[in-house]
């Protein structure tokens, strides 16, 4: 697996997730995708870049700013899983995550991360890279395989 920074790498998993909200739109039986990708990219970037972006000082608010929306867009997740999808609101529902979503990668895309870039070094950013790859690969293969 060649060096890719962790930036690039949680950027391009952004990317994966906005062409899915696309096809949720047109197939609501898709939302499952949506919902394990946002599982394990959660995790994984607050386990590999927003713990250590935590401590420090110039960029802690920041990280626990998205942190914070990833509990938000957490809750919004499990309630749009439970809900009934033939259900008129379940669209409305839907659209606010997309809202919230939408304003979370942007922020996270232009505040956070260039803040991380400055905070960490090259060789910092491409060993979570590469480690932030090879987790998201192995836990996505797992959760895909069930319901």
């Amino acid at each position: 697996m060649r060096n890719i920074s962790i930036i690039k790498a949680l950027t391009r998993h952004h990317d994966e997730m906005r062409e899915l909200v696309k096809k949720i739109k047109k197939d609501k039986t898709k939302y499952i995708l949506l919902k394990k990708h946002l599982d394990v990219h959660h995790e994984l970037e607050e386990d590999l870049l927003l713990n250590l972006l935590n401590n420090k000082k110039g960029v802690k608010a920041e990280s626990l700013e998205s942190q914070e929306e990833h509990f938000v867009l957490n809750i919004l997740l499990l309630d749009l899983a439970d809900f009934p999808k033939d259900h008129p609101r379940w669209m409305v529902k839907f659209k606010v995550l997309i809202e919230i979503l939408e304003h979370h990668l942007d922020e996270e895309e232009e505040d956070l991360f260039p803040e991380a870039e400055e905070h960490l070094s090259e060789s910092q950013l491409n060993k979570l890279g590469k480690k932030f790859q090879e987790l998201k690969d192995e836990r996505l293969s797992i959760v895909m395989e069930t319901k």
